[in-house]
């Protein structure tokens, strides 16, 4: 038998072909339409995210003891913005340490006795404390990237609750820290220089490559804490329990050390001796 020769019908083939473009061109309207309302919905997203944020700094900024609940739930609400919107997370940070700065200034008499902070205050150090850190970064498309340092200077935070907290990288200068809980806080790069930590609980606290020059470290607990790479220069630790802490690499140029107890464990910048024993 013979081939058949089947020639292509031209009309099926333009059928063909406009069934083909008709379905590109309907996804191609999908996606501009899918792409068209997620843009909305980000608008409108960030719309409400800013009003939510407008309105928990009005509320902050209520003064007086009778308005402490009010502050207590704007600080919370200020908190669910920073983990909604990592974009708006500098901004909330620098709120509520200026809130803490305003409100927590150092003691204009140094000599009375400490005293825990507000319920508000105590509030805001807790939500700087467990900030997701990974958002600290001020960098935006096209400009280069630095890093959000809370600014916690001249403040009075002395018998805080600052058990492991996240203040990695906070400006603490001149801050008074008297007899707060730092057990395990992160204070990694953290600028502590003439801050009076004077009976603060340091137990197991990362203080690595942290400023403590002229800090007053005088009785506190370090057992265990990493003070490695620190820079310790005139610090006093009189008296400071330095039991399996670490101090490689640290600056000790003229730091104080009597009366610091240390054991076998404790790691001392080479050159440095042993501080003896007090009767």
């Amino acid at each position: 038998m013979g081939t058949i020769d089947v020639k292509p019908d031209p009309w099926q083939r333009l059928v063909a072909i406009g069934s083909i473009l008709s379905v590109l061109f309907v996804a191609v309207g999908l996606y501009v339409t899918n792409e068209a309302n997620r843009g909305q919905q980000r608008l409108t997203e960030q719309g409400q995210i800013t009003d939510r944020f407008t309105k928990a700094v009005e509320q902050l900024g209520q003064t007086g003891p009778e308005k402490v609940t009010v502050r207590l739930g704007a600080i919370y609400a200020l908190e669910r913005i920073m983990r909604d919107s990592a974009v708006d997370h500098p901004a909330v940070v620098d709120v509520l340490a200026a809130f803490v700065r305003v409100n927590a200034p150092q003691q204009p008499n140094p000599t009375q006795l400490p005293s825990r902070p507000p319920a508000d205050i105590q509030a805001a150090l807790t939500v700087l404390g467990r900030r997701n850190i990974t958002h600290d970064d001020r960098g935006s498309p096209g400009r280069p990237s630095s890093r959000l340092i809370p600014d916690l200077t001249n403040t009075n935070l002395a018998l805080a609750d600052l058990r492991d907290a996240n203040l990695t990288g906070s400006d603490l200068t001149d801050a008074s820290l008297t007899g707060a809980d730092l057990v395990r806080a992160n204070l990694r790069l953290a600028f502590l220089a003439r801050a009076n930590l004077y009976g603060a609980d340091l137990t197991g606290a990362d203080l690595s490559i942290a400023l403590l020059t002229g800090a007053d470290l005088t009785n506190a607990d370090l057992p265990g804490a990493d003070l490695s790479n620190a820079f310790l220069e005139g610090a006093n630790l009189n008296g400071a329990d330095l039991t399996r802490a670490d101090l490689t690499g640290a600056n000790l140029t003229r730091a104080d050390l009597s009366c610091a107890r240390t054991d076998d464990r404790t790691r001392l910048p080479e050159g440095v001796a042993r501080p003896a024993p007090c009767d």
